[in-house]
């Protein structure tokens, strides 16, 4: 979904980055019967890297997905309606319209982090 523009760096704080954000990703697959099916996941920034290493090996088991994050929502078909979209945006307190945008989300939760520390110091 939002794929990186340059391979991300670790969160600057990466414990206090997984307390305060997720990366929310749109996978897509097949069904064990072979139908297609999409999922909406909310990675930890600590471990972006690990779950795009899992995911570009073929390797993510959504039945065992805590290492990574949380699964959001799924369902079978070819793509999530808008209205789902527009659910999980609003669950995570996002812009429907950023997302499917190439942006490094790494340096997007560094640079919030960044802003409510300024924030505090004030």
């Amino acid at each position: 979904m939002n794929e990186p523009i340059n391979p991300p760096a670790t969160p600057v704080n990466a414990e206090e980055a997984d307390q305060l954000s997720r990366v929310i990703m749109l996978l897509y697959g097949k069904m064990d019967h072979g139908g297609p099916f999409w999922c909406y996941v909310a990675v930890k920034p600590s471990q972006f890297d690990a779950f795009k290493a899992a995911e570009a090996a073929g390797q993510i088991d959504l039945y065992n997905f805590d290492t990574y994050g949380e699964v959001i929502v799924s369902a079978e078909g070819q793509t999530p309606p808008e209205d789902v979209t527009l659910k999980v945006a609003e669950m995570y307190g996002a812009d429907p319209a950023t997302f499917f945008q190439p942006i490094d989300p790494i340096a997007e939760i560094n640079k919030k982090l960044a802003e409510i520390k300024s924030q505090d110091d004030d």
